[in-house]
């Protein structure tokens, strides 16, 4: 739950230069919990770099002591803001105050050239991204559309009950509303699912302690019967409209003599300039995308007066009517996903990855998971060993050859100085850097640390390599590049081992960024020896939750049982990651003879010949995670895809468990999974499929067919694979019965844990 509302934009017009905006909006009377608001700070940070400007919006009737937290205390408030330099503050930091009309004045900082410019887009982005994360704006499928009240058809509708859903961003949105409550008497909102709008109105009022004559709030049922409404609106009244692609429904109103022009006032607005302008004091935001001025904004849509004209309705897609007060259509549409050696499914970087990093002997795994360098409370669900690969870089040909050309390539004659970042392996490549470069260069190798910017003389000129082993999300080579602006001629450089990504988008943003300089002919070089696209979850990997899972599974079962032993053994692999530097071949549940899965020949998405005995566990994970990230970061649209919204569910068909019969596989997929993809209750071909499926390595769970039992039942325990209940039962039944001891108590376990 967010206490907050913090967001981040680039801002294009406020000056002559964009800038990027992080903003942090604050409604409570009080911060109670100065250790809250940091988290969230930080929870924000750990996903977004450092901004040009950072500003703060508070409430005049904040409490003095919460005030502090922003002035005196700022360096406490926003210690895990990453890259921040002694003077970010002073020169980045803005604090507004808004009064009981909604009027911002400047409390603290230097604000930009265009004020006015400033603040409108700070609300105008805001209200987007509010509208746009929580699901603003409903798609339908291939398979059907809408039609709305207005008989108009259309593939997209505007749902604000969808946005009104943190009470922060409720708060924001409602703040902009405070000027049109002055003599209110009626609130007319033209559905019941804005209503939260007007009332959160009233609470700023109260918190301002404005005496006031509170409105009565009246809603309508659905906007069908507000279109249909006839009567004329009392004149001391306001009337909220949740939406409107089109501005007719204020022209309606005042031609047919209901309202005046002043009175109406509607919350998002999405359509064409002209009826932008015509209606611009009736519009508190205009999502419409504008290339120049407002590119993050929502792309316009088309609408068909009626069917006749409608091209979806010729397309064959089916026209579902949108009635009632929170506009529910249809059950979702499922589709069921079987994964194939096509481009669209994996990736082609992913077979080549794994082969070059195969090269070495089975000591020097590089592929591994569950581990992270520099954080002992977290770890990457996928990790690279980049301290094994440069202390044994001569068994990985690939790897070096491409390394030693780009060290000769990219390494300019005039380097004087090596950035690393505070990681072994970043130390590592620096010192192999340093050696493959002729002598006479000879750069003095620095640690990325809080004294970083006393090694530097201003004036100084040159270059400078920043080396990273590897990198996912490349705060810490924003922090370098925010750090060294003070120094303008020496030249940067970045040089990363492995860059890992989640996807191209993020990449092309990322290095956008990093390459940035005053001019194109600034532009700083990035060179990566390797790229590869992969998940960047590190906190709630499988085996961080299979460690919660069996923690209260040993504390509630008996300490003599052999479930007890079994699950005590395979904690222990678990919290003992660290110590050999991740996980390789423990990272399933042991066969029910005791031994490790493992890949046996013909593995479809590798395309070299590889011995079946020196396959990883961890390769096989990769290759399998490689597969469902790439089809998570999909177009929704796309097919296939893993990406859900409420109308679309993509699901892992249960037929890939039939066409990858090795339990290793099996277990991969599980894994790496969210529940969202293993969701077979949602579909009762899917359900039966997968029930039936179950059922028959239940029966065989002393064969190959059946060794991968435990780890579905782990599925089953950690609820990310899903059936109907009434199937659930029998399942779990039918496991109990099973011969093996382990077997049969797990499944007593999980009837007891699920079922109760």
């Amino acid at each position: 739950m967010k206490n907050y509302f913090i967001f981040k934009y680039e801002d294009l017009t406020s000056s002559d230069e964009k800038m990027k905006v992080t903003v942090i909006f604050i409604h409570q009377q009080s911060i109670y919990s100065k250790n809250t608001l940091s988290q969230e700070i930080n929870k924000f940070f750990q996903k977004n770099s450092i901004t040009d400007k950072l500003v703060v919006i508070l409430p005049e009737y904040l409490d003095n002591d919460s005030i502090k937290l922003f002035i005196e205390e700022r360096n406490d408030t926003f210690v895990r803001i990453p890259g921040r330099s002694k003077d970010y503050f002073e020169e980045n930091l803005i604090i507004y105050s808004y009064d009981v009309t909604g009027k911002l004045s400047i409390k603290e900082g230097l604000e930009p050239e265009n004020r006015n410019r400033f603040v409108n887009n700070i609300f105008r982005n805001g209200n987007a991204i509010i509208f746009k994360e929580n699901g603003g704006i409903v798609e339908s499928t291939p398979d059907h559309h809408f039609v709305f009240p207005s008989n108009k058809h259309c593939s997209k509708f505007l749902r604000t009950g969808n946005v009104l859903i943190n009470q922060a961003e409720v708060f924001f949105l409602s703040l902009q509303l405070l000027k049109y409550f002055d003599d209110i008497k009626f609130v007319y909102c033209d559905t019941s699912s804005i209503n939260t709008l007007p009332y959160a109105v009233l609470e700023l009022k109260r918190r301002f302690h404005s005496e006031f004559s509170t409105p009565a709030i009246f809603s309508f049922k659905s906007y069908e019967l507000f279109e249909s409404y006839q009567e004329k609106f009392p004149p001391n009244s306001l009337i909220l409209i949740s939406s409107s692609t089109s501005g007719n429904i204020v022209d309606r109103l005042i031609e047919d003599q209901r309202a005046e022009k002043e009175q109406i006032k509607v919350l998002f607005f999405l359509g064409k300039e002209k009826n932008y302008l015509d209606k611009k004091e009736n519009i508190i935001c205009n999502l419409t995308k504008d290339d120049k001025e407002f590119p993050q904004g929502e792309e316009m849509f088309e609408t068909a007066e009626n069917s006749s004209v409608c091209k979806l309705c010729k397309n064959n897609s089916r026209p579902v009517n949108i009635r009632g007060d929170v506009f529910l259509t249809v059950q979702p549409k499922v589709y069921k996903h079987l994964l194939n050696i096509k481009a669209e499914c994996i990736p082609l970087t992913v077979s080549p990855f794994v082969r070059d990093f195969r090269d070495g002997s089975k000591e020097h795994v590089i592929i591994k998971t569950f581990y992270k360098d520099t954080d002992p409370n977290s770890n990457y669900e996928i990790y690279f060993d980049f301290i094994n690969l440069i202390d044994n870089i001569t068994e990985y040909n690939s790897y070096k050859s491409s390394l030693d050309r780009l060290i000769d390539k990219h390494i300019p004659a005039n380097t004087k100085y090596i950035i690393y970042l505070p990681d072994d392996g970043s130390l590592k490549l620096s010192n192999y850097l340093k050696k493959q470069i002729p002598s006479s260069i000879d750069p003095k190798i620095i640690k990325l640390d809080r004294d970083l910017l006393s090694h530097f003389k201003n004036g100084e000129t040159g270059s400078v390599m920043v080396v990273a082993s590897c990198i996912i999300t490349g705060k810490k080579l924003l922090q370098v590049s925010r750090l060294m602006r003070k120094f303008e001629k020496l030249n940067l450089i970045y040089f990363v081992g492995i860059f890992r990504p989640i996807n191209d988008s993020f990449a092309n943003d990322l290095i956008n960024d990093l390459k940035k300089g005053k001019g194109k002919s600034d532009e700083r070089p990035f060179i990566a020896v390797e790229n590869i696209n992969t998940t960047i979850t590190q906190q709630r990997s499988s085996w961080a939750l299979e460690i919660n899972f069996i923690e209260e599974l040993l504390g509630d079962i008996d300490d003599d049982s052999l479930l007890f032993e079994f699950f005590n053994k395979r904690i222990d692999v678990l919290r003992n990651n660290k110590s050999s530097r991740g996980l390789t071949n423990n990272l399933f549940l042991e066969k029910f003879d005791g031994s490790e899965l493992f890949l046996r020949k013909s593995f479809a998405f590798w395309k070299f010949i590889y011995d079946e005995r020196e396959v990883n566990q961890s390769e096989v994970y990769f290759t399998i995670s490689s597969i469902i990230n790439n089809l998570e970061n999909r177009d929704i649209n796309s097919h296939p895809s893993l990406k859900q919204t409420n109308y679309v569910r993509n699901l892992l068909s249960p037929r890939n468990f039939h066409r990858f019969n090795d339990g290793i596989i099996q277990s991969c997929l599980l894994r790496c999974s969210k529940p969202d993809y293993l969701s077979y209750d949602l579909d009762d071909e899917a359900n039966l499929q997968m029930k039936e499926f179950l059922s028959s390595i239940i029966s065989k769970y002393d064969t190959e067919d059946g060794e991968a039992l435990l780890e579905f039942l782990l599925a089953i325990g950690l609820k990310k694979l899903k059936l109907k209940k009434v199937d659930l039962d029998i399942i779990l039944l039918e496991a109990q019965k099973c011969g093996d001891t382990i077997i049969s108590e797990f499944s007593t376990y999980l009837i007891k844990y699920l079922l109760s």
